[in-house]
């Protein structure tokens, strides 16, 4: 899976010259996108160390390889609030932040994608976070694929194990398609509470990229 607000709301990541996105492009996107929406998480620290009293989810990442028959995903993302509960609004602050996505799930390219959307659902706990973000804005190699993905959002899982070691990231994700029961709305009104209480996915360590999760007091 891989995005900045702006007037234009494709993400296309830089290229190498052998058309592979660039290996700082995850990690210099996902700064930025954390010091454009929420410039308290620049002291961002893992797990339930110093960090402030809310909860946050912060990073950029790349999973797969080019030799990966399953292809590499990208992500960038940033979200702090909550925690988000069930029956019980207002007892968390407001979720607000952003997440984008981009790859292709085969080699070949036919699944090439690109999508973006709001955080409206985040729970942390300890090192691991769970968040919803509704796809607002996709592009597809399929025909038709946009608008599929236009009528879901998706459940994200991520797990911040620390800082790369020998240069290896340690961090995971996992992620999840539903459909969007709320197409039309919008945040602040859209406050989803899917990542509530799931059941994890399969999550799958980071090729490159960090993950910063911080649980709140």
């Amino acid at each position: 899976m891989n995005l900045l607000e702006s007037g234009n709301t494709e993400y296309d990541p830089p290229r190498d010259t052998e058309g592979l996105p660039m290996k700082r492009s995850a990690a210099t996107g996902s700064i930025l996108m954390a010091l454009v929406l929420f410039p308290a998480l620049a002291a961002a620290s893992h797990g339930s160390g110093p960090g402030g009293p809310q909860d946050f989810a912060v990073g950029g990442g790349t999973t797969g390889d080019r030799q990966d028959p399953t292809g590499v995903q990208h992500v960038d993302f940033a979200a702090k609030g909550g925690p988000t509960t069930l029956g019980a609004p207002g007892s968390g602050d407001p979720v607000t932040g952003h997440f984008r996505a981009g790859g292709a799930f085969d080699q070949g390219g036919l699944t090439t994608f690109q999508q973006e959307g709001p955080v409206t659902c985040l729970v942390v706990d300890g090192n691991r976070a769970r968040l919803v973000y509704p796809v607002k804005n996709a592009t597809t190699a399929a025909e038709g694929g946009a608008e599929v993905l236009e009528a879901s959002e998706v459940l994200f899982f991520l797990e911040d194990n620390g800082p790369p070691k020998n240069g290896q990231p340690v961090d995971k994700i996992g992620f999840e398609l539903l459909p969007d029961e709320t197409p039309a709305e919008d945040p602040p009104s859209e406050q989803d509470t899917e990542c509530v209480a799931p059941n994890p996915p399969p999550t799958f360590q980071l090729t490159k990229g960090n993950l910063s999760v911080h649980d709140g007091p």
